[in-house]
Formats: C-alpha cells, structure tokens, sequence
C-alpha cells in the first residue's frame, strides 16, 4: 500500500513539474500582461541596431529582420513600458519628454510605468555604446491629442514614422580583400557605422541634439579646415601620407609643408576624440537633462588606418573654392 502511495504522489510531483514550471514561467514572462494598462514591449536588438516592439526570440533572432518601434501615445494615458535586451546592455532615453535614461541588461524586464503630459513628437536613442550599430538604435515617440486621436486621417499622418528610415546592415564592400580605394573606404566607413546619424549625411552636420549648448552636431565637411591644412595641394599631399601609412610623428622634424606642426595637433586631437569618444558635452541648460548624442569610443571597432581613410575621405570632399 505503502509503495502504491508513493508511486501516486510521485507521478503527482511530475505532472506538477510538468504543468506547472512552463505555467509559472508564462505567467511571469515579459509578454504577458497581468495590467489592465497598455503594456507597451520594446526589445533592444543590437544587431540590427533597433528597438523593436516585435517579439524577439531564440528562434528567430538572427532569422528574422525586425521593425522599429515607432511608439504612439495619447495624452495623460498611462501606460507601462516594458523593457527586454535580446543580446547586450543598452539604455533607453527620450530626454525631450523626461522619460529615461532607462539602463536595459540582457536577461532581465524592466516595467517602467509613464503617463505623457505634452504632445508632440520626440526622439527616443539608445545611449550605451552596445556595438556596430550602435548609432542606429533611435526611433520616434508620438504623443497625440484626444482631439487628434479621433481625427482619424490627422492621427494617421502625424503617427507616421518619416524620420528613421535607415538601417544597420553590413557593407559587402568593406570585407577584407575588398579592392576599393582608400578614400572610398573611408565614405562607406563613414556610413557603415552610422556616423551620418549625428553628423549628418555626407558629414554636412545640423543635427538637433538636445540641450547641447551648441545646438547641432558639428559637421565634418569642413574637416580641412579644422585641421588647419592651408591648401589643396597640401590637403592631397596628406591624403597619400595617410594611404601609405606614415608614422606622422617622424615627420615633425622635417615637415612636408610649414604648417604642418598645426596640422598634426589637430589631428592628434581628432583622432583621440574617435578612439577615447567624448562622453562628456556642455548643456545649454546645466540644470536640465544630458544631451542624448554623445561621441562613444570606436577604439576596439576601427582600426588606425580605418580612422584615418575617414578622415583623407573629408580632407579629399572640401571645397576650396570657397576659401
């Protein structure tokens, strides 16, 4: 009798195990919804550099192309955010609307409760380096109006996302063995990484970036300048002392054109900025929040020569007409 029991309850201890550990893990998964508040699930992919609102699984993560989130609220509705990482630590911040910064590690969800006071459309990014595309993980939040909300066609065309329409995705012609030129290698770089989103496309900078005290991020198309190169003929002497690869530092005590001491301090500084980033910028408002655009470090993600075709491709796009 004994012996039948404990066969009883063991079977018993199974079918619980069974049943009720995929139960108690539903139960308590992100995508469940236990709140009678809209729960709004944003997933940090940093593969394919977005948030994403889409469910993002072991399955199909890394099949599957995801679209980026594009969040619309309504005035004073309370809702819950929900945070996920499918892969590395990323932050979520929409400092135009005080909402974040909102630090996001994998293998973990966050419930952020948040009720929007203001409408308006604001730009949300993510502002822990998490990799390659990095500088693409920005979307927009649109908070209407109930008015707007039952203006069915005006809710429609201010909702629509008109401004994120890049992606990530590798460029075949930057693998090794490619055969493009150097200073085309610097442009594809350029846009590669993503560095048209706070610079601008083609470097023309004018990029808004929140309580920065200088409004915009400076442009790139004027690097020559910067970099205190008097003329083209020096700017294109420059450019093949970069492609062969020079140790510009010997060339300090015979310089190739007189000012060249200039040149090389601006380029140390430059350069320095690209390996170490500038996590630091000055606010227009130094009671309110960090500007969201900060320079991250590419140290461990471009090379010395990778850096330097970027910057022989703006030193060779100047217009020294202009001058």
């Amino acid at each position: 009798m004994k012996n039948k029991f404990k066969e009883i309850f063991a079977g018993a201890v199974v079918i619980i195990i069974l049943i009720g550990t995929p139960l108690a893990i539903s139960l308590n998964a992100p995508w469940m919804n236990l709140t009678k508040k809209r729960v709004i699930h944003l997933t940090g992919l940093a593969s394919q550099g977005i948030w994403t609102e889409d469910l993002v699984t072991a399955t199909n993560n890394g099949s599957q192309t995801f679209k980026r989130a594009n969040i619309v609220l309504t005035q004073d509705e309370e809702v819950i955010f929900r945070f996920t990482s499918a892969d590395v630590t990323h932050t979520f911040y929409a400092p135009e609307i005080g909402f974040g910064p909102i630090v996001v590690e994998a293998g973990h969800y966050y419930d952020v409760p948040f009720t929007p006071k203001v409408t308006g459309k604001f730009e949300y990014y993510c502002t822990t380096f998490c990799g390659h595309c990095h500088n693409y993980m920005r979307g927009n939040i649109v908070v209407l109006s109930h008015e707007q909300i039952k203006n069915t066609e005006l809710a429609k065309k201010l909702s629509t996302d008109t401004v994120r329409a890049d992606c990530c995705a590798p460029n075949p012609a930057l693998a090794a063995g490619s055969s493009i030129s150097f200073i085309k290698r610097g442009q594809l770089l350029f846009i590669d990484k993503g560095c048209f989103t706070c610079h601008g496309q083609s470097g023309i900078g004018g990029v808004f970036n929140p309580n920065y005290v200088n409004r915009t991020i400076p442009d790139l198309i004027t690097l020559a300048k910067k970099l205190k190169i008097g003329e083209k003929k020096e700017a294109d002497s420059l450019i093949k002392l970069l492609e062969r690869g020079v140790d510009l530092d010997k060339l300090n005590d015979s310089p190739p054109f007189p000012s060249f001491s200039r040149f090389y301090a601006q380029y140390n500084s430059i350069t320095q900025k690209i390996l170490n980033g500038a996590p630091v910028v000055q606010k227009a408002d130094s009671k309110s929040f960090t500007p969201p655009l900060l320079m991250p470090s590419w140290e461990y993600h471009l090379t010395r020569r990778d850096i330097n075709s970027i910057i022989a491709y703006f030193i060779s796009i100047y217009n020294w007409d202009n001058d």
